[in-house]
């Protein structure tokens, strides 16, 4: 779970910055494939990531999402994003709409992140409530899919998540942090916007670029 002070910080922070941070710091990347996207533009989460994975089922009678509802209701601390895996024969089915997200906020989830379909588009642009997924569809997912693990590693946008890692998504796209990188990403995001700050006034100013660079000092 992210401290609050670290919430806040990262919560000033595009996931541009962090991708950038990482490359500086020689970390592997780990943004999203571009197919991920916010169901509500310019929007904007940070979080913890709880996690489920969905499997197809030919049998009704072997449909269960209980665990889901359950991973739900489990959580007893703020900001945590739930992140579900979903076949890709589902894809047309969402998985995540106004039921879903009522539920999520009132056990403190600050986001959700979907392998699939997300549904009820309107009401979650109404409530706020930050949602990325792969594709929006309203297909009923009642009855055709159960629960094959939760709290495990999950694959969303080409990316293997963790339960715990450190979910950060803004317009340009989805990042993930593992918690013990977070400290140092986090640090190195702020140095650098911090830096492309000084360099932005100086070119404002009239600074030809190697005043820029003079004025900015070295590239953190």
């Amino acid at each position: 779970m992210l401290s609050p002070e670290l919430n806040q910080r990262l919560a000033n922070l595009s996931t541009a910055l962090l991708a950038d941070a990482r490359v500086r710091l020689k970390l592997p990347e780990s943004h999203l494939d571009p197919g991920i996207r916010p169901v509500v533009p310019f929007t904007a989460m940070a979080g913890t990531a709880v996690t489920a994975e969905l499997e197809t089922v030919e049998d009704e009678a072997a449909a269960d999402l209980t665990p889901l509802l359950d991973a739900y209701q489990a959580q007893s601390r703020p900001g945590s994003i739930i992140v579900i895996q979903i076949p890709r024969e589902l894809h047309g089915h969402g998985i995540f709409g106004e039921g879903a997200a009522t539920l999520a906020r009132r056990h403190g989830f600050a986001g959700a992140l979907i392998e699939g379909a997300v549904r009820d588009t309107p009401d979650l642009a109404r409530m706020e409530f930050p949602a990325w997924s792969r594709t929006v569809a309203p297909g009923y997912i009642v009855g055709k899919s159960r629960v094959a693990a939760a709290g495990r590693p999950v694959r969303v946008g080409g990316r293997t998540i963790h339960p715990g890692d450190i979910v950060a998504a803004d317009n340009d796209g989805v990042i993930v942090i593992r918690p013990d990188e977070s400290e140092a990403v986090i640090a190195k995001a702020e140095a650098i916007k911090e830096w492309e700050q000084r360099a932005h006034q100086a070119s404002s100013d009239g600074a030809d670029y190697r005043e820029v660079l003079r004025r900015a000092g070295p590239m953190p």
